[in-house]
């Protein structure tokens, strides 16, 4: 039986190669990195308790590291003299799922093809990133498959050109733009097919799914928003420990995060319309049979006027005349008619 590998507490990627180091070397890592001569470095490591610790004995400025410790926050960049606090997110490529409740679930077993309480959106991560002048400290979680294609284009665009650590970091956005395009590919094939379904059909799972669908627009937009300001903040002129060469390159991601944020809005526009006008054609079906129950209303009235008139217990009632007997059934015949032909020529 094979005993199972220790995760190492942080991975440390320079020119010479990388290199993976438990707590204890990663603290004495933390203490040196602010050296003179000090090759470009790009730590990275998960939020655990001991990682905190050891950024706090580092010296990092304690709001930053106050924020390791609250969770999850929302994205924003901090100039301290020492270092530079990015606050981010990363998305994993994979859908979350919202839990059930159980009114959903008997809904789901009495109608099995539903999926009202599923979503598309991913599950955001949240990613911390110290920048000083030589060294990048990220904080949180990637996939390995994501991690390893970080490497691969650092070492090629930052290493092999002799690039600071500012490069590193507008990779590293880069990256955690592009998570989210696995996400808006299904959510725009999910609202071209909801919108279809909405339109053409009148249950109410479909309108229930246009609903928690808006709503988790409406939720993503709002995470994705900040890292407008953080991107522009990163861009603009005289950020500290950001390179004027890399100022162009966070502009490129601003660009990028505009446009996702542009396509959730246009996601959200249109499920507004889909549900305005499945409204309208609910709306129109009731008009329709509104005015079928009205035109029948109106067709038996003067027949149970005449019917009630003539079939009341009287003296003196003319049926006793089989001229007015008929006279009575060819009025009957004419007013409903009569009304036929208004109400055609009306419509």
């Amino acid at each position: 039986m094979t005993e199972r590998r220790a995760r190492p507490a942080a991975r440390v990627l320079t020119a010479a190669g990388l290199q993976e180091l438990d707590l204890s070397a990663l603290a004495d890592l933390l203490a040196g990195l602010g050296a003179p001569g000090l090759p470009v470095t790009w730590v990275h490591c998960e939020t655990e308790p001991g990682v905190i610790q050891a950024l706090d004995d580092m010296g990092l400025d304690e709001v930053s590291v106050k924020s390791l410790r609250d969770g999850p926050e929302r994205p924003r960049v901090e100039e301290f003299s020492d270092h530079l606090y990015v606050s981010l997110f990363s998305a994993d490529q994979a859908a979350r799922r919202r839990p059930r409740r159980s009114g959903d679930d008997l809904a789901r077993a009495a109608k099995p093809e539903s999926n009202v309480s599923d979503t598309l959106l991913p599950r955001l991560n949240e990613l911390r990133l110290f920048l000083g002048a030589r060294w990048i400290i990220s904080v949180g979680r990637f996939r390995e498959a994501d991690y390893d294609a970080l490497v691969e284009r650092v070492k090629r665009q930052v290493f092999s050109r002799d690039r600071g650590p500012s490069f590193v970091a507008y990779h590293i956005c880069e990256w955690l733009v592009e998570t989210l395009q696995p996400a808006l590919e299904r959510l725009d094939d999910r609202v071209d097919a909801l919108e279809d379904d909405v339109v053409l059909t009148t249950g109410e799972s479909s309108v229930q799914t246009l609903f928690g669908l808006k709503r988790d627009l409406v939720d993503l937009r709002r995470r994705v928003a900040p890292l407008r300001d953080v991107m522009q903040r990163l861009g603009a002129h005289g950020v500290l420990y950001v390179d004027r060469e890399a100022e162009v390159y966070f502009r490129d991601v601003h660009d990028d995060v505009l446009r996702v944020i542009e396509l959730l809005d246009t996601y959200r526009d249109i499920l507004s319309s889909a549900l305005d006008l499945h409204l309208s054609s609910v709306s129109n079906r009731l008009n329709r049979v509104m005015k079928q129950l009205t035109v029948v209303a109106t067709v038996f009235m003067p027949l149970s006027f005449i019917t009630g008139l003539f079939g009341t217990n009287f003296e003196l009632m003319p049926f006793g005349s089989l001229t007015l007997f008929i006279l009575m059934f060819v009025f009957m015949f004419v007013s409903v008619a009569a009304i036929l032909l208004y109400t055609w020529r009306r419509t």
